[in-house]
């Protein structure tokens, strides 16, 4: 896949986020966790960034610091140029209204007490603008389900019919950047190709940019103009699709390939095996956090 586009949505310079141990934590020797350390990258328009790496690896920590979830320790994330950091109430919120999020869950990301017309437009009641029928019908229709689905609950839907819905939900404000937290993790391998179908077209009709995490290579590869490696808390490898799972540099990458397993079984067992757990080199090594302690 290629961009079509290299105007900066979103930048990430320098990313921390640390956490301080409990009080029970800190008795028993632990320190503070790098959940993040220094990372940077830029989004363009119309892009979709996969992120990888095994859990614990900092994914989860680094969308809910550019969503604003976590007060960040250091570093800056700016928005079409305005640094998100430093805007406060009503200049926070209007701001929302052009980043949205997809959870991994469908079963618990959509409340089973609401319609799915009062999932869908429940960003727009906080942000108090209208949504008028017709505008629920466009959206239930852009990502295939029929207008009559609006006045039946979650319950009544498969997982990736929720999935659909969340997505809806996600393009009520029509927004710039779709966070993407593991999307179709949680589905059916064939549920999951249509999903990325679904995904692959509206960002070619709305110009929408997406940050893609995932742990499945093959859904990173398929969906992702450029991939980002992330372990220890950083970015260890950045660049296109087809560089990094073509031709991977660091050695956990080259780790993270070698685990994905091949359909045939002779080929499985005869491909080589790469556990670089000791990190060869000094230069392989992650760097040390660059922000100080915050006890």
């Amino acid at each position: 896949m290629t961009t079509t586009s290299t105007e900066a949505v979103l930048a990430v310079s320098g990313l921390a986020t640390h956490f301080k141990p409990s009080r029970r934590a800190r008795r028993r020797g632990a320190g503070v966790v790098h959940a993040l350390c220094g990372v940077s990258f830029e989004l363009a328009e119309r892009e979709t960034l996969g992120v990888v790496g095994e859990s614990g690896s900092g994914k989860t920590t680094l969308l809910r610091s550019i969503l604003g979830l976590e007060r960040p320790t250091a570093g800056h994330v700016r928005f079409s140029g305005t640094d998100l950091s430093q805007l406060r109430g009503a200049d926070a919120r209007r701001f929302r209204t052009h980043m949205s999020v997809v959870f991994q869950d469908p079963y618990t990301s959509l409340d089973p007490r609401m319609t799915v017309a009062d999932v869908i437009s429940e960003p727009a009641r906080i942000q108090r603008v209208p949504m008028p029928t017709s505008r629920l019908v466009e959206l239930l229709d852009q990502v295939r389900l029929p207008a009559a689905s609006m006045d039946r609950f979650p319950h009544e839907f498969s997982g990736g019919q929720r999935q659909r819905i969340a997505i809806a939900r996600a393009l009520a404000l029509d927004p710039r950047l779709i966070v993407l937290d593991e999307p179709v993790s949680a589905l059916d391998v064939s549920v999951q190709a249509e999903i990325l179908g679904l995904l692959r077209d509206l960002q070619e009709q709305r110009s929408v940019s997406y940050l893609f995490v995932a742990h499945d290579l093959a859904v990173v590869a398929d969906l992702s103009h450029r991939v980002g490696v992330m372990f220890g808390g950083q970015m260890v490898e950045l660049g296109t699709t087809s560089q990094v799972i073509g031709s991977p540099h660091h050695p956990y990458t080259q780790e993270l390939l070698s685990a994905v397993p091949i359909p045939d079984p002779r080929a499985e067992r005869a491909k080589p095996r790469t556990l670089t757990r000791a990190w060869p080199t000094d230069d392989s090594r992650p760097a040390p956090c660059p922000v100080g302690e915050i006890l």
